[in-house]
């Protein structure tokens, strides 16, 4: 099926190629996908990025040539993508070939690079919301985690995730519950306040992470706001059963943990922690978040 824009010229598509994602497999997976687009008609190009915030400058930069700029890689390059189409609202594709792939499965978008690419190349603008962190100093799509999650997050990352999927986050997970750390901060979600010991503070426009864990299930990415999961300090019995809670999406009953819906949300920490953005550690508390009900074009 040839398809054009409307003046007989074709649909043209930017995929921005994360290389290291997923270890590696994405630049087969943006191969895959520009077979599929080209093959309905499509003009398609690839650009790789060179690290963390690369995906942001190219995006801003291909905006104004593209119809369609298709993120390939994870969680963190789809919300480093859309990060750059905001100011132009380009529609932003996905091809998950990261290591989680969460947010691919919780908008419905295909598991394979060929089942991907056939949804963008049938597909339309679909208007979701985005969170904006710090001020517009990052943004994120899916979860931002402080605590345990950004532990997590962290060692993963410094592993280089030499598998994928569930395995790549359970040596990290236990080592984590071994150490049994807690952080003591105040979160203010639209103004209130919540201070105590906790295991993690998670701020979600997405519903899961961790290749699977919903820690979020009741929440949307297109109702203007952001669910916050705040789990109380425990031992390390209690975080292995809220984790298991968590994979069924079970543990929002648990009397340790308490779930905050709102626009804006607060952390402050005692002392510098470690924030996970969508799966990436870079930034730290205290911070700052906002939902941008409707912001970004998901095309699928």
């Amino acid at each position: 099926m040839w398809v054009s824009r409307g003046n007989g010229c074709p649909m043209r598509a930017v995929l921005i190629v994360n290389p290291i994602a997923g270890r590696g497999r994405c630049v087969r997976a943006a191969a895959d996908a520009a077979e599929v687009l080209r093959r309905h008609g499509w003009s398609v190009e690839a650009r790789q990025t060179s690290g963390p915030g690369h995906a942001t400058e190219i995006a801003s930069r291909v905006a104004a040539e593209a119809d369609v700029v298709v993120a390939v890689g994870g969680d963190g390059t789809l919300s480093e993508t859309l990060g750059g189409l905001l100011a132009s609202k380009t529609p932003c594709g996905l091809i998950p070939c990261g290591t989680g792939n969460d947010f691919a499965r919780f908008v419905g978008i295909g598991p394979t690079a060929q089942d991907a690419a056939e949804q963008i190349a049938r597909g339309a603008a679909w208007p979701i919301d985005i969170a904006s962190v710090n001020g517009g100093q990052r943004h994120f799509v899916n979860v931002l985690g402080v605590g345990f999650d950004a532990a997590v997050a962290a060692r993963i990352n410094r592993r280089r995730r030499l598998s994928a999927g569930l395995w790549a986050y359970m040596p990290a997970i236990l080592a984590e519950v071994a150490c049994r750390s807690h952080l003591h901060a105040t979160v203010e979600v639209d103004g209130r306040t919540y201070q105590d010991d906790w295991l993690l503070v998670a701020v979600a426009n997405g519903n899961a992470y961790g290749s699977g864990f919903r820690i979020a299930p009741e929440a949307s990415c297109d109702d203007g706001l952001l669910d916050v999961i705040l789990v109380r300090g425990s031992g390390r019995m209690q975080i292995l059963r809220n984790l298991w809670l968590a994979r069924q999406g079970k543990h929002l009953a648990h009397p340790k943990v308490i779930m905050a819906r709102g626009r804006n949300v607060e952390i402050w920490t005692e002392v510098p922690a470690p924030v996970m953005v969508d799966g990436d550690v870079g930034l730290s508390t205290p911070i700052q978040i906002e939902a941008v009900p409707g912001a970004a074009l998901l095309w699928k």
